[in-house]
């Protein structure tokens, strides 16, 4: 029994082995041209690819223009000069912060109006600027602020 199990791992190795080879020569199969008629083949072969070549380069310029385009995307951007634009105009606020507390009322009055800011900070002064179209949204907004006795400054934005 000892002697079985001492062979069965060398022989399950050399069965594994054996079909490794025999498949590896199946899916690559290799030429069976004998080396003699290959030389003689390739002078032939190389005078008929020449003359086919030289076929297939006189031929190209001969073939007409197919009436397909390739897939692309192709982007197209019509702009009308002539009509006139709208502009909008835009206003800026800006709110001088003297404490933070002043920040935390500036703060819950915006997330009430959802309008964006930028705070500007330059050691112990801040500075709070707000840009927007909408005229009235700043200015209540600055009605609440008067409230807080928080100074700030609307002005139309002027653009150059």
């Amino acid at each position: 029994m000892r002697k079985a199990a001492y062979w069965l791992f060398p022989i399950i190795a050399i069965f594994v082995a054996i079909f490794i080879v025999l498949f590896m020569i199946q899916i690559n199969p290799t030429p069976s041209t004998i080396v003699e008629e290959s030389s003689s083949a390739e002078s032939t072969l190389s005078d008929e690819t020449n003359e086919s070549s030289n076929g297939w380069m006189n031929g190209l310029h001969l073939t007409k223009e197919k009436e397909y385009s390739y897939p692309i995307n192709e982007v197209v951007i019509e702009m009308d000069t002539q009509s006139s634009v709208l502009k909008s105009h835009k206003y800026h606020l800006v709110v001088l912060l003297k404490d933070s507390y002043e920040f935390f009322c500036l703060k819950q009055e915006l997330k009430n109006t959802n309008l964006s800011y930028l705070l500007n900070q330059e050691g112990s002064a801040m500075s709070v600027e707000i840009d927007s179209d909408d005229y009235n949204a700043l200015a209540n907004l600055l009605l609440k602020l008067k409230t807080y006795q928080i100074s700030a400054t609307l002005s139309p934005v002027k653009e150059d």
